[in-house]
This record gives structure tokens, sequence and C-alpha cells, in this order.
């Protein structure tokens, strides 16, 4: 149960303060039942084959999740401070704000809230037995050769009540997917490698929206959704990997391409739409680098750093193609450093830095003015700071204090298409942890 707020203005119809800028106050709940198992299983085998060193591994996987997905029944008995508009047209509302601007000194239980367990929306239930097979060839001294097939046989089925409109989703399938890559060891200490794989999503929708399009759900006729083809994943990479300061830090670079086709897109009104269809495509480029290991005896390091750039490529919304894909940062950036100040105790601090991004839903463009010629919602860069430290008193007892986002920095991490939710950071937290090994 989370209650939102939603900046607007009252309405010309407010009695107090028609037109005066307000934030709103909404209600945004739902409650899940989640099952989950996973059972996997691995035999490694290493044989000569024609020859040639392999090293075989071979998997099966039996996986079940069940999402149980309902709402609750929420009463607003506070009394309205305000009328703003909404889809209905306008309406008694609740403001965080009076008509002289100052806060309510009720603004803690303005909306009087009753909340009972509703009845659910939806039940989503997948099975899959999966079976991998995985070889790491020696061709020589130099160059190696690895590659794999993967199969995942899943039973779908996710009855959804869509506003009152029973509908059952239900569908089996196999998705094949596989790598395949190459290594070429320059000397001791280096590498480079050059990589290509694929990966698949079902139809299946979100688990805890039940058959709303506008959030992801899986809506539509339920043949056409069984008949859909799964999402495909295609990526390429190539990197390198080097071994420094006598083998202390592993220092690692890479350029890749992510393609993603047949993305599910709600067609139609976001609201009322003809079904999740197989529509779009994007695509994601970039390099990155890394490094990891000691920088001397008592100083060690963790650091990425990552530079891209999306493209809807192709969409049922053809205005979409070329833009950004939503919620998506360009460039981050982690860097920690831990100092072992002495054999008992250490300390360290990590940064975190994240580029602006633009609102709107997953796999979809970014929300864009035609009018103005700039994406609509912009959430801004970020740079946060945490520092930790811990303590051996002895072989078994050991402390461990954590201080997240030190300068207690105000941020955000996504917004949904309208700009109006949005995911906010953690404020400056603490935590203290103690294991005791028996």
């Amino acid at each position: 149960m989370t209650t939102g707020a939603r900046g607007t203005n009252r309405d010309a119809t407010d009695p107090d303060a028609p037109g005066a800028a307000t934030a709103s106050l909404s209600t945004h709940q739902g409650w899940q039942e989640v099952e989950y198992l996973v059972n996997q299983f691995n035999f490694f085998k290493d044989m000569d084959i024609a020859g040639k060193k392999n090293q075989l591994v071979f998997g099966v996987e039996l996986s079940k999740h069940n999402v149980v997905n309902g709402v609750y029944n929420v009463t607003n008995n506070g009394t309205s401070n305000c009328v703003v508009s909404g889809r209905g047209g306008a309406g008694p509302g609740y403001c965080t704000t009076d008509a002289n601007g100052n806060t309510p000194s009720n603004i803690n239980t303005i909306m009087g809230r009753s909340i009972t367990k509703g009845a659910q929306d939806s039940d989503y239930n997948i099975e899959t037995i999966s079976l991998s097979l995985m070889d790491t060839i020696e061709l020589s001294e130099d160059w190696s050769l690895f590659t794999g097939i993967r199969l995942d046989d899943f039973d779908y089925d996710n009855t959804v009540d869509s506003r009152g409109t029973i509908l059952d989703f239900k569908y089996s399938d196999s998705l094949w997917n596989g790598h395949i890559g190459a290594v070429y060891q320059i000397n001791d200490d280096a590498n480079v490698y050059l990589t290509y794989s694929t990966s698949a999503n079902i139809n299946g929708g979100e688990s805890d929206v039940g058959g709303n399009c506008g959030y992801g759900g899986l809506c539509g006729d339920p043949e056409q959704a069984a008949n859909s083809e799964p999402e495909m994943t295609a990526n390429i990479e190539l990197g390198t990997k080097w071994n420094i300061l006598n083998d202390k830090l592993l220092a690692t670079a890479a350029i890749f391409q992510i393609t993603k086709s047949d993305v599910m897109e709600s067609v139609g009104d976001d609201y009322a739409t003809l079904g999740t269809l197989n529509t779009g495509k994007n695509r994601v480029q970039g390099i990155e680098f890394s490094l990891v290991g000691n920088i001397s005896s008592k100083l060690s390091t963790q650091f990425g750093a990552s530079f891209m750039e999306s493209e809807i490529l192709e969409s049922y919304n053809t205005d979409s193609e070329g833009k950004v894909l939503s919620n998506f940062a360009d460039d981050s950036v982690f860097l920690q450093l831990r100092y072992q100040a002495s054999p008992k105790f250490s300390f360290g601090g990590t940064l975190t830095y994240s580029s602006e991004l633009y609102a709107g839903q997953p796999d979809s463009a970014a929300g864009f003015s035609s009018t103005t010629g700039e994406y609509s919602y912009e959430v801004p860069s970020y740079t946060v700071f945490d520092a930790f430290a811990s303590y051996q008193f002895s072989e078994q007892l050991k402390a461990r204090v954590n201080i997240g986002n030190v300068t207690d920095e105000d941020y955000y991490l996504a917004a949904y298409r309208s700009g109006a939710f949005t995911y906010i950071g953690e404020a400056r937290n603490a935590h203290l942890s103690v294991d005791y090994e028996f």
C-alpha cells in the first residue's frame, strides 16, 4: 500500500483556490502470494574428442513460478480539501497544500483510509523444464572455442480478471537458445574474445499487473496471445582481459550490441488495447570497462563503467522509431575502494553514478513532445556515496556497518510515462550486521 503524490493544479471549480498549484494524493496498492521452486543439476565431464580436450557441462533444471495477484478494498473516509481534474473529470480530492499554500495539519491522516483485502485479479503459473549442454574446446595453446545450447520447455497459464471479464491465457512452447565464441590467448596475462548469444522471453505479461496493458500486463484475445512469437534477444560482444600488477588486478574492456526483436507492445490506446503484439524492436550499443583486484597489499578496488546508446528500431507507433529507450541511462559508473587498516579492521566507500534518463514504459520509446522537439520528462543524473567498515573480533565473530547515501542526496531511479510516478532512491540509511560462525 503506497500513497502517491502528483503535481497538478486545482480545478477551476475549486471553491478555495481555483487554478492554484498543488500536489494531489492517490492510492496505489495490491497484494501478492508468490511461490517459487527451482531445482538444478549440473554434470561435469572432461574428455578428449578428435584429439582435442573438451570440458563438457550438462544441465537439467526444473522451475515452478506461481503468483496470485489481487487488490485491496480501499475507502477514503477523510474530508476532501480540494477539487482536481482526473480521467473522469473534476472531482473532490486530497491536496498536500491548503488554499494558502501551506501544509495541512492533518497531512499524515488526511485520506482516512479504511483497508481490507479484496479479491484476486490474476492467477499466474508457469512450469519449465530446461536442458543445456556447454562445451569448451582447446583447439591449440592459443585458441579455445566455447559453445552451448539450451532448451526451455514450458507450460503457461494465467487466469485474468480484466475489469469483470475472465480471460484464461494458456499455452505451451519450447524455446531454443545458444551461444558460441572463441578466445585467443595473447600471452600468459591477456586474451581477446568474441562471443554471440541469444535468449528468449515468452509472451506472458508482468505477473503483478494482470491484464492491464498500460502497465505491461497481458491482454487481448487469449488465442492471439498464444499464437504470438517469443521476444528474442541477440548479443554480440568483443572484449579483452588483462592481468596487471603481477596478477593483482584484472582489467577488462568490451564493446557490445544487444538487439531485441519481436518486442511485445500494447497496440492501440494505452488503456483499451487490441492486445500485446510482436511489433517492436530495439537495440543497445555500448562499451564497458572494469578493474577488479588489489592496488596494494592493503588497498583493493572494484571499478566499472559503461557508455551506451539505445534506439527504437521498429514500433507499432512509427513516431517512436529512432527515439531512445525509456528509463535507460546511457552512462553509469561504479567505484569501490576498500582499505585493510589492520588484520582485523577494514573500511571503505563506494561511488555510484547514473546519467539522466527519460520517463516511459519498459521496452518502449521515452515520452517525446512533438511541440518542443524534446523528451517530455527527464529524470536527472545522480551521484551517490556509500561508506562501510568491518571488524573481525575473532575467527567466529565479525561486525559490519554500512551507511548508504552518506550525503543524503535526493535522487530518482525511474519514472512512468506521465512523469507522475517516480521511483525515489533511498535516503541516508545505516545498517549494522553481526555474524557469528559456530
